[in-house]
């Protein structure tokens, strides 16, 4: 495990400055660097704890194995990770981004210049991602696969052993935990004799998984 460590720590350096060529935001790669160890960190010390229970011992992921030569290369796993962590994010502003594009002007009159309504947007954006990384595991599993991956329900039940009805249910907890969010800063795009009840609103986008 200490080797591990040192050689995540030995490549950390390297996948930062990729992460920071690519993306041109330092702190967003010094974000998806540290989550990228602490994954794989978790990965092995589950790994490690596993073996030990059983007396075997510790296989490389094969996301950490060099093709053909089967040697661990944790390298290789980090940066992987840290290609899928960019991707799941990606979407996950995607999704966002047509959501609030979506449902920004329901039964509204934007009053807010534009610079200001851009403004405004960014905010509220990154509010709304920031409730989907914070629902429960599961819940947002299934809202990624039915907003960002396109599946439908029933390829979803199919791909996580759970109902329809489950699907349909995390689909709908989602969706209003979301709403809720943008329901607080939606009032400060619009003119007060504007604002719906949150009742009203959470029910029109409720509407876009029935």
């Amino acid at each position: 495990m200490r080797d591990l460590v040192q050689e995540l720590v030995a490549h950390y350096a390297d996948l930062r400055r990729q992460l920071t060529r690519d993306l041109r935001d330092p702190h967003y790669a010094a974000d998806i660097a540290q989550s990228s160890f602490e994954r794989v960190f978790a990965q092995a010390t589950k790994s490690l704890g596993a073996a030990r229970g059983t007396g075997a011992e510790v296989a490389a992921p094969d996301d950490a194995k060099d093709a053909g030569s089967g040697i661990e290369s944790p390298r290789a796993l980090l940066f992987r990770v840290a290609r899928n962590l960019c991707i799941d994010d990606a979407r996950r502003r995607k999704v966002a981004q047509e959501w609030v594009g979506t449902h920004a002007a329901i039964g509204t009159h934007l009053v807010a210049p534009s610079s200001e309504f851009i403004l405004a947007q960014q905010r509220v954006l990154a509010r709304v991602v920031e409730t989907m990384e914070k629902l429960p595991p599961r819940r947002r599993q299934v809202f990624l696969l039915f907003r960002a991956y396109g599946h439908t329900r029933a390829e979803i039940a199919q791909q996580l052993d759970i109902t329809e009805m489950a699907v349909a249910k995390h689909l709908l907890r989602a969706t209003i935990d979301c709403s809720r969010v943008f329901a607080e800063l939606r009032a400060e795009l619009i003119e007060p004799q504007h604002v719906q009840n949150h009742a009203g609103f959470d029910t029109a986008l409720a509407e876009d998984f029935s």
